[in-house]
């Protein structure tokens, strides 16, 4: 299998230029309002323009309440579609297909952009980490709710002129929180026991793809384990993605800081988890794999896995024409974000440049 054969998705049978994906990444470059700024979708077109068949966007949150960054765009709402069409047409202008990934932070938001005095979240369990509020419960009219709005937020997304969307399952927020242990204590239909909180996940999930229809890409992304105790492991993952098997998906995205590496619940495990999601789904829904993938080879191992798509972060902001370089054979890959004008010299928006060369340790940065 070829990072750069063509793959048609299952359910709404589009097909995608190749296995490569834009993975999402927050960019703190939007307005105030929830507007996307032209550096962001100056972002979003170079790496459409350099190669990848698919481009899945920064998060954007689907209802305020559940902003979770200084400067994230939104999708809440009638007031974003300008915003969001010049996102979709941009990515789309390449010949790349356009995933707007929806979310909400839950207990993870920023509290600098909170419009209430705490967050929301499955339970009143805050965080194991520095910088975040405690949340509330939210009520079972809050729940129905945030279902709702991210089956509006996805009927925007279309008419916009996206192909598709992602819900942002992973990475500790909301949904997750309503999955995990640690952050769902309820005792009421909406979590307790694993079954329970199954529930929000899943009915999200099938909400979602009724609102949209069958011919509109529809993805989910998961983290598999989390490091909290208690905290998901990957056996109720592999619950869970049987449940979400049955939801009509696209793909299933897996949420890695390392594709290579073991469990982070258990050190001594060194073997990779993806291909235990894979045998679970036994192809019944493509896996789409991320995590600290910079290499050809590294890109090349989820496919050898058993994976159909490979989905590229930190790489793709230092080298936006990875894919039409590596698919020519060339091996002038750049190896860093330029010390100065990366801005301009990788089309990434200036408060993203100036986030990333604060954060040297998150991606490789080059000597001045």
């Amino acid at each position: 299998m070829s990072l750069f054969e063509p793959y048609t998705l299952p359910v709404s049978g589009v097909t995608l230029p190749n296995r490569l994906v834009l993975a999402p990444m927050t960019t703190y470059s939007g307005t105030p309002e929830g507007q996307i700024s032209p550096g962001e979708v100056a972002l979003l077109q170079r790496r459409a323009a350099g190669g990848f068949g698919t481009v899945i966007t920064a998060a954007c949150y689907v209802d305020r309440a559940g902003q979770a960054f200084i400067n994230q765009w939104g999708c809440d709402n009638d007031d974003k579609l300008d915003s969001l069409r010049q996102a979709a047409s941009a990515i789309k202008a390449e010949g790349a297909i356009a995933i707007l990934q929806i979310h909400d932070g839950g207990r993870m938001a920023d509290p600098k952009v909170l419009i209430e005095p705490t967050p929301r979240s499955a339970s009143a369990v805050a965080a194991e980490r520095q910088g975040y509020l405690e949340p509330r419960a939210m009520s079972a009219a809050e729940v129905e709710k945030s279902i709702a709005d991210f089956a509006a937020a996805a009927k925007r997304a279309a008419v916009a002129g996206f192909d598709g969307v992602e819900i942002h399952g992973a990475n500790t927020y909301l949904i997750q929180q309503f999955f995990s242990p640690h952050s769902n204590r309820r005792d009421d239909e909406w979590g307790g026991d694993l079954e329970r909180r199954l529930r929000y996940p899943v009915t999200l999930a099938k909400a979602v793809r009724e609102a949209v229809g069958d011919t509109f890409i529809v993805g989910y992304r998961f983290s598999p384990e989390e490091i909290e105790n208690p905290g998901i492991t990957l056996k109720d993952t592999l619950v869970l993605v049987d449940r979400l098997a049955d939801c009509r998906l696209d793909y299933l995205h897996i949420s890695l800081g390392n594709y290579a590496a073991g469990s982070i619940r258990n050190p001594e495990s060194t073997q990779r988890l993806s291909p235990l999601v894979i045998e679970r789904l036994a192809g019944r829904v493509p896996l789409m794999a991320v995590g600290g993938i910079e290499t050809v080879e590294q890109a090349e191992l989820p496919l050898s896995d058993g994976a159909e798509l490979v989905a590229l972060g930190r790489v793709a902001l230092w080298e936006p024409d990875w894919p039409n370089k590596v698919k020519a054979g060339r091996s002038d890959l750049r190896q860093a974000l330029p010390a100065k004008d990366g801005d301009v010299i990788c089309s990434l928006p200036k408060p993203l440049y100036e986030v990333l060369v604060q954060r040297a340790g998150w991606v490789k940065v080059a000597a001045e």
